[in-house]
């Protein structure tokens, strides 16, 4: 998410209904009944064991009530397959899948985000047969196929073949409205004189440092991860919030790094370090930290917080236990950029794949693409959200309530679940769909009434980033090698450094030229020329 990222929604559980491909499913008691005819021959014969590597995939499959997890256990019962969890975290994700392919090792199935950050490894593993391409015809797979028809996955193309599933977050993309929110402390803000949004940049800082005078032992700002705090540039030059976007300046397209306008964030950034608003360990931090900061009161407010889960929530009132966290934590919407108009993120509607090895047999492959089928299927995408209907929800005057006492949660009832669910999407909009479960936990079902209330203020009153994906996804060889670029760190570099602000990132993009910047320029506006894209 990343961007990515990157929020994990709580996926609270599973479910036991079980309804593969056209949803023909029947219910029996805990177990929903497979249409059989849905599946092959093969596929009820032969037990195939499918190894899959999604973030903390390991940890649910560790938890004390893992042979209890009823969908999981009904869901390589009734694919009769076994899924043999290859663990990955945060904090390696990216570099173990690099090593694993040099060492022909990996996962058969495995998630990732390297069609979208990555195009020219993409390209490659396509081209050395590291990744398996996807059959043309789809029809046995209808919910995939469904994604496949999308508009904006077409960029992701080698040679007319797909290699890669894209795991859908939202289904638009100006539902990543509150991706780059920030989320702070509104009744330490209230108690500072501070009851509305501040206007500019400036009266953030005001705000920020009169809550520092009443609370001397907070930091100011904490970011999740280091590209969180890209958020920065929505209040000055949105189309850097995603570093991947290009602009068009002067007649030619150019990546929106390289742009004059970088320059206001960049120099806002560099205050808030020096200024000591900043934590000043956020370079160093790992992933999630600044956001337990911010749960433990540590921090006014936070980048990186778009969705409070109810893990987040018992953390939250472990280190506030006197306080509200519904009424205690606001979304900021932040102040205007240049223009006088405030904007929210924007990304493709995905921004992570799942890939299989090039290993994978006919069969193995077959069955591998059927569960992925199911993962995305509609049928699919409520269980872990809502839990079994009749068991764990009902629904009451076209609302699902949950029918879980005080001291249950979905995650805890359903682990495996929990942390294998999104192998197919990430669904972060099914929330704002208002199909979700009320929450039984009342302060919860606060917040996320909170989270839907705020996601429909700011798309009725910002504006998306403008950005161009058709550019953005744009795919040359030198456009690709500026994958490599590492743009985030070039900008922390920036933020904690001591030479002029300006002067330090101007010789960084410089630097870029060495590394064929101006080559892919070139490319893409001969490209886009080509192709007509406007």
């Amino acid at each position: 998410m990343n961007k990515k990222k990157k929020t994990i929604l709580a996926l609270a559980g599973l479910l036991v209904a079980f309804s593969i491909l056209s949803g023909c499913s029947k219910e029996s008691g805990n177990k929903t009944q497979v249409n059989e005819g849905a599946i092959s021959e093969d596929t009820q014969s032969k037990q195939i064991e499918l190894s899959v590597a999604v973030w903390d995939i390991q940890t649910g499959f560790e938890a004390p009530n893992a042979a209890n997890d009823t969908i999981n256990n009904n869901l390589e019962s009734q694919l009769n397959i076994s899924i043999k969890p290859i663990q990955i975290t945060w904090n390696d994700w990216m570099d173990k899948i690099k090593v694993w392919a040099a060492s022909n090792q990996l996962p058969d199935i495995f998630a990732n985000a390297i069609a979208t950050d990555n195009p020219g490894l993409y390209q490659t593993w396509a081209k050395q047969g590291v990744i398996k391409a996807l059959p043309e015809d789809l029809s046995a797979y209808p919910n995939l196929q469904k994604i496949f028809s999308l508009p904006s996955v077409q960029p992701l193309k080698i040679d007319g073949k797909f290699y890669m599933i894209p795991r859908m977050t939202y289904a638009d993309s100006s539902d990543w409205a509150l991706d780059r929110s920030i989320r702070y402390r509104k009744d330490w803000a209230a108690e500072a004189g501070y009851t509305n949004d501040p206007s500019s940049f400036e009266e953030f800082v005001e705000m920020t440092q009169a809550v520092m005078v009443k609370h001397p032992e907070i930091n100011g700002l904490t970011t999740n991860n280091k590209s969180y705090l890209m958020t920065q540039f929505l209040g000055s030059f949105p189309e850097l919030s995603n570093t991947r976007s290009w602009v068009k300046e002067d007649g030619k397209w150019i990546p929106s790094y390289t742009s004059t306008k970088a320059y206001t964030g960049i120099e806002q950034l560099r205050t808030l370090y020096t200024n000591g608003i900043l934590d000043k360990d956020f370079a160093i931090q790992k992933d999630a930290d600044g956001v337990s900061k911010f749960l433990a009161g540590q921090s006014f407010a936070v980048y990186g917080l778009p969705l409070l889960t109810i893990d987040q929530l018992s953390q939250f009132e472990k280190a506030n236990p006197t306080v509200s966290a519904s009424k205690a934590i606001g979304y900021m919407n932040i102040w205007p950029a240049a223009d006088g108009k405030r904007y929210t993120f924007v990304e493709t509607p995905y921004w992570s794949e799942t890939y299989f090895s090039n290993k994978l047999d006919d069969v193995k492959f077959e069955r591998a693409l059927k569960l992925m089928d199911y993962l995305v299927s509609d049928e699919y995408l409520v269980l872990p959200q809502n839990g079994i209907e009749g068991t764990d929800y009902k629904v009451e005057d076209g609302k699902s309530i949950s029918l879980l006492s005080d001291d249950q949660n979905l995650g805890d009832k359903y682990p495996i679940t929990k942390n294998f669910s999104f192998l197919g999407q990430w669904n972060n909009g099914f929330i704002y769909t208002g199909k979700k479960v009320v929450n039984s936990n009342a302060e919860m079902a606060k917040i996320e009434q909170g989270v839907i209330d705020t996601f429909n203020k700011f798309k009725k009153e910002d504006i998306p980033a403008p950005i161009n994906f058709d550019v953005m996804l744009l795919s040359t060889p030198a456009k690709n090698k500026l994958g490599s670029l590492n743009v985030v760190d070039d900008i922390v570099n920036v933020v904690i450094g001591k030479d002029d602000p300006i002067a330090q990132w101007k010789k960084i993009v410089e630097g870029y030229n060495s590394k064929g910047l101006q080559a892919a320029i070139n490319e893409v506006n001969e490209e886009v020329t080509k192709q007509g894209i406007q």
